[in-house]
């Protein structure tokens, strides 16, 4: 019998989304809060790498960076965690394949997104020239943008569209004419915890970054 695989700490640690973290020792009466935030962070992440190791494993010539802190420079809750899957050879200013852990604003069903993309932190001179050629390979659902128009990049706002030729071809007019700024094609896996197994979870994954691989080669 398949081992139930336990995705609560992760779903969970979303419901810390925007709250500040203080270390303990400096938390006075919050002493206690932070310990549990520092506990179901960790826990979080440690579930999510456990994820992300199990797709590795599948996905031959890809290889797993380092995983999302739990909290970022600010010490704000990052409870979106994310991580890269990058091949020998990639730099760190090409696009990757990226896990992602969303909520579902409609159900408020946590699930994790693939998409072909790349770190802003690391953007190097032709990062957004090679990802925006995503935009020269045929496109159907279940795969959708992610798209950041040029007006928008104060706020780096990204706004979803359906993955189809209707928009494939406005977006690619629009960002030869410098109307856009990054496009990002992505893959989501809704509610991870329907998956009874890792096996099928990742088994969706698979799926996923069968979809995404010409988006991948087109970028690199």
């Amino acid at each position: 019998m398949t081992k139930k695989f336990n995705y609560k700490p992760l779903i969970e640690y979303t419901n810390y989304e925007r709250k500040k973290y203080i270390k303990p020792e400096k938390a006075g009466d919050l002493k206690e809060d932070m310990e549990l935030f520092r506990k179901n962070g960790q826990s979080a992440r440690k579930v999510f790498t456990e994820i992300a190791k199990a797709l590795e494993e599948k996905t031959d010539g890809f290889h797993l960076q380092k995983v999302s802190s739990w909290m970022n420079q600010a010490q704000i809750a990052r409870p979106y965690l994310w991580v890269f899957l990058r091949q020998d050879g990639d730099s760190d200013t090409e696009s990757g394949i990226a896990l992602r852990v969303f909520k579902n604003e409609r159900t408020r069903k946590v699930g994790i997104s693939l998409e072909v993309s790349f770190v802003e932190r690391k953007i190097g001179e032709n990062t957004l020239k090679n990802q925006n050629k995503v935009l020269e390979v045929p496109i159907n659902e279940p795969l959708y943008y992610f798209v950041q128009f040029a007006k928008s990049k104060e706020n780096c706002a990204l706004d979803r569209f359906e993955g189809n030729e209707s928009n494939r071809e406005r977006f690619l007019k629009e960002w030869k004419n410098g109307g856009i700024r990054k496009v990002l094609v992505k893959f989501d896996v809704e509610e991870i915890e329907r998956f009874e197994s890792l096996d099928e979870l990742v088994e969706k994954f698979l799926e996923g970054v069968r979809l995404l691989m010409p988006f991948y080669a087109a970028t690199h």
